[in-house]
């Protein structure tokens, strides 16, 4: 795609796809922005910058006034799940309030979605400090469908909503009637009213699995022996593993002596950030197999939060990661593809190991809802987890 953008001053913007040609003018922009504070490699390393442009998943595209490149944002496309990500946009602070970034956004998510239609659903993730991100987002199309409490940390910790863009056809072979376990009906019923969906099938009751020993998981950090592994258990054992977080590659590997169970997870070492991408689990309980690697990537990783993907088809796992202290926080209608080409609803849910903090949020009113089910369903597992004081008769008594 290339394309000259009119702003409403009447500027005149080409937009592009980038080439590796674009770099070093590409990683001065995201230099000038970001303070020399950027974390992601592909915004500050050239060797990276090139890597991804050159990926056939990566759609990067860039902003040039003459020959200067003035914004630049990039998207990734999962192609089995035609799914897209979109993330560090950029543009230079002297053309910022120019409504670039939301013209450059706008033009290639119709693209992707409904032109040359690669993709059925792209997400992103935005800031709550402030509105300015999730309306941008919004004018665009996409739908605030979720809240990430104490995701990232910058500053300090800071709570992200999911915006969600669909294409014109998304919803044609979505899988209809979620099943779900009875605290997770708030949260679907905010997306089911934004998308007119049909009810979900609740479960209103699923058998306890008995309690297990504590798992005791050794782990490797060395993240090119790790995917190594990880790639080499999908070729030998894919229907041992289960798991699905797209766009991250595992960095850190936990498994058991016995090597029946297996997690593997991205972990950001600046802020805590933890995603499960894939796990083996041959105990019965789920429950456990959670808390034992909580247990572990807190102690051995300094993990700060976990993120764990869940399909809106599996209430057993649903309950058991519940239990394990992983709260619902978005709901994604038709996120991912199945093996007969439908699309499923899937469910991010997450643990936090610091204390939540909402005295600067600033959310869009789905985004509100999706805190409020959040914290209701926090509120009920406090009340579940932590037994009522039953005073002894007479203790006070003389």
């Amino acid at each position: 795609m290339r394309k000259q953008i009119v702003l409403p001053d009447n500027t005149r913007v080409r937009l592009k796809r980038a080439e590796v040609e674009d770099v070093s003018e590409i990683l001065r922009l995201y230099d000038v922005v970001y303070s020399s504070k950027y974390t992601l490699a592909e915004a500050t390393q050239k060797e990276a910058a090139v890597k991804k442009i050159e990926s056939p998943d990566c759609f990067w595209y860039i902003c040039l006034k003459k020959k200067e490149v003035i914004g630049s944002v990039i998207f990734m496309l999962d192609q089995s799940n035609r799914l897209g990500k979109v993330y560090a946009a950029a543009v230079r602070p002297d053309f910022q309030g120019k409504n670039i970034m939301h013209y450059m956004v706008k033009e290639v998510v119709e693209d992707l979605g409904n032109v040359s239609k690669v993709c059925d659903a792209i997400y992103a993730t935005t800031r709550t400090v402030s509105f300015a991100s999730q309306i941008v987002l919004e004018h665009i199309g996409f739908i605030s469908l979720g809240i990430f409490p104490n995701v990232r940390r910058v500053q300090k910790h800071e709570s992200h909503g999911l915006e969600v863009f669909y294409s014109k056809t998304a919803f044609e072979n979505r899988v209809l009637m979620p099943t779900l376990i009875p605290e997770l009906k708030k949260l679907y019923k905010i997306a089911q009213d934004i998308f007119s969906l049909e009810d979900a099938l609740i479960v209103d009751k699923l058998d306890d699995v008995p309690q297990e020993d504590t798992i005791w998981f050794i782990y490797d950090d060395d993240a090119k022996n790790v995917e190594k592994i990880y790639n080499a258990r999908l070729e030998a054992d894919a229907h041992k593993m289960s798991g699905f977080f797209p766009f991250h590659s595992p960095n850190m590997r936990f498994y058991s002596k016995d090597l029946k169970n297996e997690i593997y997870c991205n972990i950001n070492r600046q802020d805590g950030h933890m995603a499960v991408i894939a796990f083996k689990c041959e105990a019965r309980n789920f429950t456990n197999l959670l808390n034992s690697f909580c247990r572990a990537a807190k102690a051995v990783a300094d993990a700060e939060y976990v993120e764990l993907l869940v399909s809106a088809f599996d209430p057993i796992m649903q309950k058991q990661a519940l239990e394990a202290r992983f709260l619902p926080c978005s709901y994604f209608p038709a996120m991912r593809l199945n093996s007969n080409g439908e699309r499923i609803d899937y469910m991010a849910m997450s643990r936090s190991f610091v204390a939540l903090d909402f005295t600067e949020i600033h959310l869009v009113k789905n985004n509100q809802k999706f805190l409020e089910a959040f914290m209701e369903c926090w509120y009920s597992t406090i009340l579940r987890f932590n037994k009522p004081f039953d005073e002894e008769p007479g203790i006070f008594q003389d």
